[in-house]
């Protein structure tokens, strides 16, 4: 990691990032003379549904590339109008190298409850589907397969195919230090063979970052549900960060509620 490159702030502004992002792209050319460029990856945590399926919880959690410190984002998302719910998304960093990851996560879980808790958000949510770190080498990601689970060992039911179309979109974000275009995404559902589009950018938000690249991570749902009404299609994507590509997670509705 180039220690040059840190910094111990704690919210920027798009022109604070911009102009910085000037002196990361020239810093990171001089590290990359020194040794291998790092990158971070974020990790992923279902915190769960409300009783009625309507919201639902994650958190993204890691080490911040460049200053090395611990962070963690809670997100509540009505998946009845895709949109953050209870004054989500709740952040927290802790902006030394010497604290625990753990710190960040148990701060940003006291700033949320508040709001899981009148959101009723206690029914966990149960992975149906997956696509680990360690996924064989040529699966793009790109599509996910998955039907319902139902009683029995391995017994599902339904049809269902989620996949993504990517292309270049303009951004809110100044993405010219940058090599290539930022990229959004369209999200295509398949029930039993009927095609519907679930979702397409008109333009990439400032909060993605520069975009490389989308992947599938996931399909959720609540326990002991039985229908496709609150599923949830978790996305993994990867901006241009001070040290190498960044991963992040977005949470979106598939479901017929």
């Amino acid at each position: 990691m180039c220690r040059s490159l840190r910094r111990p702030i704690v919210a920027q502004t798009d022109l604070d990032r911009r102009g910085w992002l000037a002196s990361a792209v020239l810093a990171l050319g001089l590290c990359a003379t020194g040794g291998a460029v790092a990158a971070e990856r974020a990790q992923f945590d279902a915190i769960g549904y409300s009783e009625d399926g309507r919201y639902f919880a994650f958190e993204q959690f890691g080490i911040q590339d460049g200053s090395g410190f611990p962070y963690s984002e809670i997100a509540i998302i009505d998946l009845d109008t895709d949109r953050f719910a209870g004054g989500s998304p709740f952040r927290a960093r802790i902006d030394t190298e010497m604290a625990a990851l753990g710190e960040a996560r148990d701060a940003a879980h006291a700033a949320a409850q508040k709001a899981l808790t009148e959101l009723a958000i206690d029914r966990p949510a149960i992975p149906i589907a997956l696509r680990g770190d360690g996924e064989a080498a040529g699966d793009e990601g790109l599509a996910l397969d998955y039907a319902i689970p139902i009683w029995g060992l391995d017994g599902t039911e339904g049809d269902y195919r989620l996949s993504l179309e990517i292309f270049k979109a303009p951004s809110t974000q100044d993405c010219d230090w940058f090599e290539g275009d930022p990229m959004g995404y369209r999200l295509i559902r398949e029930i039993d063979g009927e095609r519907a589009e679930l979702h397409s950018d008109s333009r990439v938000p400032a909060s993605r970052g520069c975009v490389i690249t989308y992947k599938f991570y996931g399909v959720m749902l609540p326990f002991n549900a039985f229908d496709n009404g609150s599923a949830v299609a978790v996305l993994s994507y990867w901006s241009h960060g001070f040290e190498g590509p960044d991963r992040r997670f977005l949470a979106l509705p598939v479901g017929d509620r």
